[in-house]
């Protein structure tokens, strides 16, 4: 039986790089793959602004999502219309009984 969790309304777009062949080089070609997963909840985390010789603002946000989203350090995400990197490797948390099972990671924007 599955517990509807009010903390995850949020449906976020995942873009995975995906290895799709080769060119007539030999040389791997990618994709781009969408897709979309429900269940999650981002959250804002920090903001910080670098003025040396510009201005760059690099913002923070904590996902957390479904145990089986996939998601990897070289995943992207979009979310109201941003499009995030992830910031280090996504953790997979475990729970007894699979209540708590969760897939948690921080993501970046950069800007300037």
């Amino acid at each position: 039986m599955a517990i509807d969790n009010p903390l995850r309304r949020d449906t976020v777009t995942v873009i995975d790089r995906v290895l799709v062949g080769e060119d007539d080089r030999g040389q791997d070609v990618y994709e781009d793959q969408e897709r979309d997963v429900p269940h999650c909840n981002v959250q804002p985390v920090s903001s910080t602004e670098a003025t040396d010789d510009r201005v760059q603002v690099i913002t923070r946000w904590r996902l957390a999502g479904p145990a089986d989203m996939g998601l990897t350090a070289l995943s992207k995400v979009r979310h109201d219309g941003v499009l995030y990197e992830v910031d280090g490797e996504p953790g997979v948390y475990r729970s007894y009984g699979g209540l708590m099972d969760h897939t948690e990671a921080f993501l970046k924007v950069v800007t300037g």
